[in-house]
């Protein structure tokens, strides 16, 4: 719990009273490698925050599977729209390693936002580095190459960059394995 009490610090104003609530409401959980959070189908009724591991999050398309995301530690994931909508998520949540996790219901969730001095600061959390990773994560297939998104990721998360296999990584930059394997090799 103090990473989780540590991140949001980083964030917000947190008084011993918040934390108190947010510590009661917030479970500890365990992923195995491969096994899957959030399946495709599923409404998503939970937000994990990543303590160790990597999570990720991806569609099937014609019988492939598309990476969107890689969620690391010290992050927030869930299949956020199925969690607003509370509609059936078109994603998959996966642990790609194993995982120790944070998981809050949404109903508790939402009773911290209404019920606690720093909780609109919370949602507000959420929804701002929701959208400053989507809007980079655009700009980055816009202006970037692929070996600088390579680079990029390598960059962020070296020490756990190893732990995925190349076939996602290569999905999350949008190229096939094979270009990946030249980009490797030019490194």
């Amino acid at each position: 719990m103090d990473v989780l009490r540590d991140f949001l610090n980083q964030h917000i104003a947190l008084s011993n009273a918040d934390w108190v609530a947010i510590s009661e409401r917030f479970k500890p959980e365990t992923f195995n490698k491969n096994e899957t959070l959030t399946k495709a189908g599923q409404t998503e009724g939970r937000m994990y925050f990543i303590v160790r591991g990597v999570v990720r999050l991806y569609y099937e398309l014609d019988h492939k599977d598309i990476t969107l995301n890689f969620a690391f530690p010290n992050a927030f994931v869930n299949a956020y729209t199925s969690f607003l909508t509370q509609e059936p998520s078109d994603f998959f949540l996966e642990a790609l390693t194993n995982c120790e996790l944070l998981s809050i219901a949404k109903e508790d969730l939402y009773a911290l936002y209404d019920h606690t001095s720093c909780g609109h600061a919370l949602g507000r959390i959420f929804t701002e580095k929701l959208f400053l990773y989507l809007s980079k994560r655009e700009n980055d297939f816009m202006i970037k190459t692929p070996t600088q998104r390579y680079l990029d990721l390598f960059d962020q998360q070296p020490h756990l960059i190893k732990e995925i296999p190349q076939k996602y990584l290569a999905s999350y930059i949008g190229i096939t394995p094979q270009a990946l394997s030249r980009i490797r090799a030019k490194i």
